[in-house]
């Protein structure tokens, strides 16, 4: 009769211990300054052999000194690989392990940790909202989300931490004088507004909210994966927002918030991904962004105006000083689990084009002056890094100009479309540049264009 009251006060306390929040709070006990409750809760951990546990260990790994050693312990025996104390390796084992579902209440737990760094990192992770406290002394953090919270990583900054400049100042180009015929600028044409964003500053700020062309338009550059991406600020649901950095990221690239709801956006897809609007199908449009020198947007473009060096915040704008040294690296800072070499280095420039529902790729040393080509259902002409709709058109280069071959229309090579003296206009296509490694991270199964084998 003992032995059976004995297996069923096992049994009952293997259950309890089995609940989340038992398993969570062991977790916990992986911060203790003491020794003997870290080995404790190390050893209870590794006998209940959880997987769900692991994204919170990873979690824990960040932040935890004390019981770091404990924490790769159990880690290295959940998931059989051996990271040593790397973070980036751990985060990078949890994203390749997809079949991994977090134990229910991993979102509460990731946001007690950031809200020792900042209340409103851990407010995103709760839907926007303030952490409400509830009986157990936990939150309840349950956000709509399209991505996988475990790769939310900290980005080094608080929210705003790098500030967006809102209705920026601009100046002439004569008044320029500062800026370098070489040094590479954010081209902008709408409607007859035409305006030039230096890297230099953007860099910096990785925001500009603006209005150009009379139209609201969010320019988002993130300076890790390399892509700066020019956004209608009227999202597809109506509603016009305005952007900052949240100081999160997700596999490199930026996660920005909307200011109307404090909701996480990708910075690379103009998506909402967690908070009070996704999961609506919402969705920001691309408008056309020209990456080149000040010496040659200034040669097309010689009445534009160019973002002053007086934004109302104290940087070193000088080229190169924010990212220089990154850019200059093949190294990645943050983790990325999604890697493919197709031939191609991490920090390869691609040219990335969306055309309706479909996605293709393009390595951009690999782009001939003139190329014509295929995405979805559409033809497609891309010159100059340029991509515009051809309707099935040919075309040979002549100067700033191409030439239909078969009707002998010439077509000026303009910002917004290519443009013949009858008024026939062929719009341009929505593309941004990218990192390679940024592209594939997000787009894995995307066509990427090579150039024919001779």
């Amino acid at each position: 009769m003992k032995s059976w009251r004995f297996l069923l006060a096992f049994a009952a306390i293997a259950f309890v211990a089995a609940r989340p929040v038992d398993l969570y709070r062991l977790v916990d006990d992986l911060f203790s300054s003491d020794a003997a409750e870290r080995a404790a809760a190390r050893d209870a951990l590794i006998a209940r052999n959880d997987l769900t546990i692991a994204p919170a260990l990873v979690d824990a790994h960040f932040f935890n000194t004390a019981g770091r050693a404990e924490t790769i312990q159990v880690l290295e025996h959940l998931l059989r690989e051996k990271h040593g104390t790397s973070f980036k390796g751990w985060v990078e084992a949890i994203g390749r392990r997809e079949d991994i579902v977090p134990a229910k209440g991993y979102l509460a737990f990731k946001a007690r940790l950031f809200a020792k760094i900042d209340p409103a990192l851990a407010a995103f992770l709760c839907g926007g909202q303030a952490i409400l406290p509830v009986p157990d002394g936990r939150q309840n953090c349950l956000p709509s989300t399209t991505i996988r919270a475990e790769e939310i990583v900290w980005g080094g900054v608080k929210k705003d931490g790098i500030p967006a400049l809102d209705n920026p100042a601009f100046v002439d180009a004569a008044s320029a004088t500062w800026m370098l015929d070489e040094e590479q600028v954010f081209g902008v044409s709408i409607g007859g507004d035409v305006r030039a964003y230096p890297n230099r500053i953007l860099a910096w700020h990785e925001m500009a909210n603006d209005r150009a062309g009379g139209r609201a338009v969010s320019l988002s550059y993130c300076t890790l994966c390399g892509a700066a991406i020019l956004y209608d600020g009227r999202a597809s649901d109506g509603r016009t927002y305005t952007f900052g950095s949240s100081g999160f990221l997700y596999r490199s690239n930026k996660l920005m918030y909307d200011r109307q709801t404090n909701t996480l956006w990708s910075q690379l897809t103009g998506e909402p991904v967690m908070g009070p609007v996704a999961r609506k199908g919402i969705r920001l449009r691309v408008l056309p962004l020209t990456v080149t020198t000040w010496g040659e947007w200034r040669r097309m473009h010689p009445k534009t105006r160019v973002l002053s060096l007086e934004t109302g915040f104290k940087r070193d704008y000088r080229p190169g000083a924010a990212y220089g040294d990154y850019f200059a690296s093949p190294h990645l800072m943050f983790p990325v689990w999604k890697k493919a070499d197709a031939g191609l280095e991490s920090k390869e420039w691609v040219l990335v084009v969306n055309v309706d529902s479909a996605r293709k790729i393009y390595p951009i040393d690999d782009l001939p002056s003139l190329l014509h080509d295929r995405a979805g259902e559409r033809d497609l002409v891309i010159v100059d890094e340029r991509v515009y709709y051809t309707e099935g058109r040919r075309f040979t280069r002549d100067g700033a100009s191409l030439v239909d071959d078969a009707s002998g229309e010439r077509f000026a090579i303009e910002e917004e479309a290519l443009a013949s003296a009858a008024g026939t206009r062929l719009p341009r296509v929505a593309s941004h540049r990218a990192f390679w490694f940024g592209a594939y991270a997000f787009y894995p199964g995307t066509e990427v264009w090579r150039p024919p084998t001779r």
